[in-house]
């Protein structure tokens, strides 16, 4: 008895403090205008000859892991690495090819003229077993 007391002095103590507190609503007030999010869409460099590709640093991220086509249509691999200039000109780009589930690939060395930026993918100017042909570049 002398626990339950002090339990119910305390809990009626508490139930009234909070409706003795009243609420007060803010002064409206024009929301700031709010920036657009950052796209995570692939912004598609421009594959122009006179200029070369330029891809940003966050373009250039964004293009890795992208899978890699032949001029044949066919899955030949993934972008591994997008080698620029400082002035952001695409340089090199290295994919790994082959394999099966990352087993087997190799790492292959393309310059611009040997591909092209396409929607969402890389197309290469080259056949697969021309793709399987090229040289092998360490990792």
């Amino acid at each position: 008895m002398k626990k339950a007391l002090p339990l119910a002095l305390a809990a009626t103590l508490v139930g009234s403090a909070a409706l003795a507190q009243t609420t007060t609503t803010p002064p409206t007030t024009t929301p700031p205008a709010t920036t657009p999010a950052p796209s995570t869409t692939t912004v598609t460099p421009k594959n122009d000859a006179a200029t070369g590709m330029t891809l940003s640093d966050q373009q250039a991220r964004a293009w890795i892991d992208k899978t890699v086509y032949s001029s044949d249509n066919k899955n030949v691999g993934e972008v591994a690495e997008i080698r620029r200039d400082s002035s952001g000109k695409v340089t090199e780009l290295y994919a790994d090819v082959g394999g099966f589930l990352g087993l087997g690939e190799h790492r292959i060395q393309l310059m611009p003229g040997q591909f092209k930026f396409g929607d969402d993918r890389v197309m290469l100017n080259m056949a697969a077993d021309q793709v399987k042909a090229l040289p092998k570049v360490a990792k």
